[in-house]
């Protein structure tokens, strides 16, 4: 799949065996491997080298794509491959005629520089057409490909643009914190008989929605 728009000087177009990032991997995570993971192809390099371009938080972005054989557990599949590649990726996640497209912020292991400590996932939702939205912008810098590429996947459609990645996380992070409040104090809704009981609740998950649309 050529997904993305990419100079020629960019591909590399090279399988990637699934046991090369078995050492990274428990036993349970090696058979997700076996039973999810079709193929793994290494397609692009964004790097100085190929599209004359430097970052200062990003030194190179790759781009993998990974065809399936089943659309469930590729979310404990991924991070095993980000770990083990110190280099900021981009996923394009293929299952039949559905997309995903996956990428986290991520920054070097402190003790070992060749493995990466993921700070956070952003993914879009499967789709079926290749959309132009998505396209790498290929100007002012890696560290800008990347986070522009972070904004227009991000779920969050009204955080400005003008915000740095940080920011973005940030925000997320407290969306997402939100999101299990809420669904917290659902579950105690429904558990809980008394109505003299279910009026807090009730009070203080109409404020946390308040915030959330606000936030989202």
């Amino acid at each position: 799949m050529s997904f993305f728009q990419l100079p020629i000087q960019t591909k590399k177009h090279k399988s990637i065996p699934k046991n090369a990032f078995y050492e990274y991997a428990t036993t349970k995570q090696k058979q997700l491997f076996v039973d999810v993971v079709d193929k793994i192809r290494w397609q692009n390099k964004l790097a100085a080298d190929t599209i004359n371009l430097t970052g200062i938080e990003v030194q190179e972005i790759q781009i993998f794509e990974i065809q399936l054989k089943q659309k469930k557990n590729i979310e404990s599949v991924l991070p095993i491959i980000e770990k083990a590649i110190p280099y900021h990726i981009i996923f394009i996640i293929s299952y039949n005629d559905e997309v995903m497209l996956y990428t986290s912020q991520k920054h070097a292991h402190p003790v070992n520089e060749n493995n990466a400590v993921v700070d956070w996932v952003f993914k879009t939702d499967w789709f079926l057409d290749k959309k132009e939205e998505y396209q790498l912008n290929l100007k002012v810098s890696l560290d800008k490909i990347f986070e522009d590429f972070c904004f227009k996947i991000s779920n969050n459609s009204n955080i400005a643009s003008e915000e740095d990645l940080k920011s973005l996380i940030e925000k997320e992070q407290k969306i997402q914190e939100l999101k299990n409040q809420i669904s917290k104090i659902e579950t105690q809704i429904k558990r809980t008989k008394q109505f003299n009981k279910k009026q807090p609740l009730n009070s203080r998950l109409n404020l946390l929605k308040e915030k959330l649309s606000f936030l989202s």
